[in-house]
């Protein structure tokens, strides 16, 4: 009986163990989440008070934006009509590159054409001279004939 007794002992020692370790388990959880929980508490006060910091600023920060978004507006529209004013430059100064050009093909034109019509003009009153002179010498032989 004693070999019972021993192994009862043995299992009654076995199984105190047991629930020993476990109530230790339990315990350990039990601190792991109260650490756990006071570690959340922190991170949400210290959360909140960034929160309520930044909601106390929001009014600030709003106008800090609005600030930074109309520069950047004005140094779009600074840059816009820096541009456009060059652009317009530049089309003005081709504008008027293209007048001169236009003013002194058109006259270069003119000039070909007055030079055409001159000698047109020439080529003409030399044919009329030419057919007036035939006409002066057949009139100049024919009064001659008939004096003869």
């Amino acid at each position: 009986m004693s070999e019972a007794k021993n192994t009862v002992e043995k299992a009654s020692g076995l199984a105190k163990d047991l629930f020993l370790a476990n109530l230790g388990l339990a315990g350990k959880a039990y601190e792991q989440g109260v650490d756990f929980v006071k570690f959340t508490e922190s991170k949400y006060k210290e959360t909140e008070s960034k929160l309520k910091d930044t909601y106390s600023k929001r009014n600030e920060i709003f106008d800090g934006l609005v600030e930074r978004g109309q520069k950047v507006q004005d140094d779009a529209k600074a840059e816009f009509e820096s541009r456009t004013s060059e652009i317009k430059g530049k089309f003005e100064e081709t504008k008027s590159q293209a007048k001169a050009k236009l003013e002194s093909l058109k006259s270069e034109s003119l000039e070909e054409r007055v030079k055409e019509l001159r000698e047109t003009l020439e080529s003409s009153v030399e044919k009329v001279k030419a057919k007036v002179s035939r006409k002066a010498d057949d009139a100049t032989e024919g009064t001659e004939s008939a004096a003869a």
